[in-house]
């Protein structure tokens, strides 16, 4: 357990494994004066993964934490959001009283992806709130690609130092050839209609993302690339992009870069989708599980944060 100072707020943290993630203690999300603020961004700025336990936060604070950090985005695709405030986002596998589901993405496995690289802007940070989690299954394992990249052997950090992916959400030709293996696994939409897939599509035409970010505060690189989104490799043939990109995915996903976290009622999660890469689990259904998420544009004065396409 180590304490980070900032100014005159501090937080003990302690390590959540050996090379990602840091749990801040004592610390209440209800109420983050601006002191504890700094204090927080200053720790998720150190590390891409912070957990919260036994936080209660009421839908207006919850909301009021997650926008300290910058704009709240409304997302896209297979969340749903709440009737009342479209900025929260409803994570759940319950149904209402009129047989409709609360949330999205249901039970099923969610195989590694980086949160919203589809978009033309991507909004970089997620903050996940379980409300009701049962211990033990539908576990989100979390992947380092910042100290993926440092570790880099020096021919693939020369080729990908420059790539850029053109991706695309619900994209029914992953680049991957890992992906294409596990395509029956990708999409799970809730679409009820060809109407609304068609909207979807016409919101989210095809994004070109740098490969590597870079922290312009810290200077720190990250690989930033999603697995189940990712169609091409801009300027190669798709021989050439494929054998970069599973390269890439190949060194990523190594144990040694990865965190899996069981999850507890009450844990709140930062996770800066710039530097990690993340799973979850596929659970049983009659098990209920209940989560709140926002989305955030970060603010580049202290994150990564993906350039306009």
């Amino acid at each position: 357990m180590f304490t980070l100072r900032e100014g005159k707020m501090e937080f003990a943290t302690r390590p959540l494994s050996e090379n990602l993630g840091l749990e801040v203690l004592d610390a209440d999300l209800a109420n983050v004066d601006d002191e504890a603020f700094d204090a927080i961004r200053a720790i998720w700025q150190k590390d891409p993964l912070l957990l919260f336990r036994r936080q209660n936060p009421t839908d207006e604070e919850f909301l009021e934490f997650s926008n300290r950090f910058g704009e709240i985005d409304v997302v896209i695709g297979g969340s749903r959001p709440s009737k009342r405030t479209p900025e929260l986002l409803y994570i759940s596998n319950l149904f209402s009283g009129d047989g409709n589901l609360i949330g999205g993405l249901g039970n099923h496995e969610l195989v590694w992806h980086t949160d919203q690289i589809y978009r033309q802007r991507p909004a970089s940070g997620s903050i996940f709130y379980g409300v009701e989690m049962p211990s033990g299954v539908g576990m989100t394992s979390f992947c380092n690609t910042a100290a993926a990249y440092d570790a880099l052997p020096e021919d693939l950090r020369t080729r990908v130092n420059d790539a850029r992916a053109v991706c695309k959400y619900g994209t029914h030709e992953p680049l991957s050839s890992f992906m294409r293996k596990q395509k029956s696994k990708t999409w799970h939409r809730y679409i009820k209609s060809k109407k609304e897939t068609k909207a979807i599509d016409d919101r989210t035409p095809p994004a070109t993302h740098d490969m590597v970010l870079e922290n312009k505060a810290t200077g720190q690189r990250s690989l930033y690339f999603s697995p189940n989104h990712t169609s091409a490799i801009e300027g190669m043939a798709d021989e050439d992009g494929q054998s970069l990109f599973d390269a890439v995915i190949e060194h990523t996903i190594q144990d040694k870069f990865i965190y899996t976290h069981d999850w507890r009622n009450g844990d709140v999660l930062l996770w800066d989708n710039a530097r990690l890469l993340h799973h979850r689990d596929a659970f049983d259904n009659d098990l209920p599980r209940f989560a709140k998420r926002t989305t955030v544009f970060l603010d580049p004065e202290y994150f990564a944060v993906p350039e306009l396409a």
